[in-house]
């Protein structure tokens, strides 16, 4: 007779073997998995958040190039070199600024920018993946200020342009003149640009009277107590009703003063009637006026000779606000430009 002196424990041991190898081998997969996870695409996340800073920058540089008028070639420089001082070897993959260089509206204009880097992996090669792609959006708008709070005297746009105020950063302690005129005879009506701030935005308030002793307590105060927007649809314009005749005290009460003004189209005002001839603007009895945009301005000096009154003023820059500190700034004298997402 033949006996089988196998022992049954020694077989159960083989079997507990093969599962300890088995359970091994998984739990080192797992491990492998884990490390993948928590370094690889740990570090991803982390250069994600390197990224999502780089493009915020990089759509911010680009807007402020397009806001000061350098046009779209400098709006993309100024994207890339920010980004690459924010994240090396990272590149803006997409651009779109449709307004940088021929705004048409006065709404807020958009600069997008798509900032891509690439990833080399450590242990995701046992997978068989050995690099990855990061990408981050960011998305500026800018354009001129949409509320301010001016004081109820208006500044002919085309002055302005006159004064060749550069559409850029000035050097320290740099500011660029202006002086602006209100010439008894230049239009028919008013003759002096005062503004009823009360009426702000209703092109049917004409006529309106705005007394001295009102214009020079918000001259004092430094401008109307509440924002006053702009329309920012590029279609329709911000009109307010205008008055005729100021005190040169009122004048007398600007200098030394900074001082925010609504700019005034002249030529795009509503006539009453049909005094308008030939689109000359001196033939115009304007009695609304189309505003624009906000300048913000230093007065250093009114002078009245009876049939004009003159302001010597200077412009500080593009980021300067009334109190003579810096903010959000526009297109003659303050510009908006800020993140959206």
């Amino acid at each position: 007779m033949r006996l089988n002196l196998t022992s049954p424990r020694r077989d159960i041991r083989d079997e507990e073997d093969g599962a300890v190898l088995a359970i091994v081998a998984i739990s080192l997969i797992c491990l492998l998995g884990m490390l993948v996870l928590t370094f690889d695409l740990g570090r991803s996340v982390a250069i994600k958040r390197q990224m999502v800073s780089g493009a915020d920058a990089a759509a911010l540089a680009a807007a402020q190039e397009c806001a000061m008028g350098h046009g779209l070639e400098s709006a993309k420089a100024a994207a890339n070199s920010i980004l690459d001082d924010n994240m090396s070897g990272s590149t803006v993959s997409t651009f779109s600024a449709p307004q940088c260089n021929s705004p048409s509206t006065r709404a807020d204009k958009q600069v997008t920018v798509t900032a891509t880097t690439g990833v080399d992996y450590f242990f995701a090669p046992i997978f068989g993946i050995s690099n990855g792609t990061v990408e981050a959006h960011a998305t500026a708008v800018w354009g001129p200020v949409p509320e301010a709070n001016p004081i109820p005297i208006t500044v002919d746009q085309r002055q302005l342009f006159g004064c060749n105020i550069p559409r850029d950063d000035l050097a320290e302690g740099e500011t660029v003149p202006c002086d602006l005129s209100y010439p008894k005879d230049t239009l028919q009506e008013p003759r002096w640009g005062i503004l009823d701030l009360s009426q702000w935005n209703n092109s049917d308030a004409a006529p309106c009277h705005v007394d001295a002793e009102t214009l020079k307590n918000l001259v004092e105060s430094g401008g109307w107590p509440e924002p006053l927007p702009l329309n920012d649809d590029g279609a329709s314009a911000t009109y307010d009703c205008l008055d005729n005749g100021l005190s040169f005290a009122v004048w007398d009460d600007m200098v030394g003063r900074i001082l925010t003004f609504p700019v005034m189209d002249v030529p795009h005002s509503l006539c009453q009637g049909d005094h308008a001839e030939a689109g000359d603007p001196a033939t115009c009895q304007i009695d609304t006026a189309d505003i624009v945009q906000f300048v913000t301005l230093r007065v250093l000096s009114a002078e009245n000779d009876g049939s004009t009154v003159r302001l010597q003023t200077e412009w500080l820059g593009p980021d300067t606000v009334p109190d003579g500190t810096i903010g959000s700034g526009l297109d003659f004298g303050r510009r908006a430009i800020r993140l959206v997402k």
